[in-house]
């Protein structure tokens, strides 16, 4: 997937007609998604030209795009970074993680794969929901700060924790299979 020019990332925001934020109100962005989907929606030009149907079709797809990216607070976060002109979470990063955040991923995978019993895993998994809050809370101060280079380190790590929470419940889902 390329990266999100700067022009694509604001419109994000535009379509559903909200300010750039990385705190967002969940309830807010829902009634505004619903609201332009209500205006754009493809079965209001029933009966109207193709280009016009055509249109309505592109801004509903726009819509639903700008609404899956800004849903949850990392897509959110690397929406925020694009508009900044940075790049993180994708094949063409911009920002690559430092070595101590590499490292610490190393660390909770590990972690993961040498737990032996569901009450250890548990209790990674316990850290590592701990370290997800930690770093929405850095995210939101960062984004305040405008701080683009630490916000950019905080996504990555947030994509990382994320990914070593999915990777504690698939061995928890192995672990339960296997318990009599």
């Amino acid at each position: 997937m390329p990266p999100l020019s700067k022009e694509a990332a604001t419109a994000r925001f535009a379509l559903l007609g909200l300010m750039p934020s990385f705190d967002m109100d969940d309830a807010a962005l829902e009634a505004s998604y619903f609201k332009q989907q209500r205006l754009f929606h493809p079965d209001r030009t029933v009966g109207k030209p193709p280009l016009e149907r055509q249109a309505a079709l592109q801004r509903s797809v726009d819509i639903n795009e700008a609404y899956q990216a800004l849903k949850t607070p990392l897509s959110r976060a690397q929406t925020l970074l694009a508009m900044q002109g940075l790049t993180v979470g994708t094949d063409t990063d911009s920002v690559k993680p430092t070595q101590s955040l590499l490292m610490e991923t190393l660390s909770w995978r590990e972690t993961i794969d040498e737990s032996a019993t569901p009450q250890a895993l548990e209790t990674t998994e316990k850290s590592l929901s701990a370290a997800h809050l930690h770093c929405l809370a850095q995210l939101s101060t960062l984004y305040r700060d405008q701080n683009w280079q630490a916000m950019a380190q905080s996504a990555l790590r947030l994509g990382y924790i994320e990914k070593a929470l999915q990777a504690a419940a698939q061995t928890k889902k192995r672990m339960d299979k296997t318990v009599p």
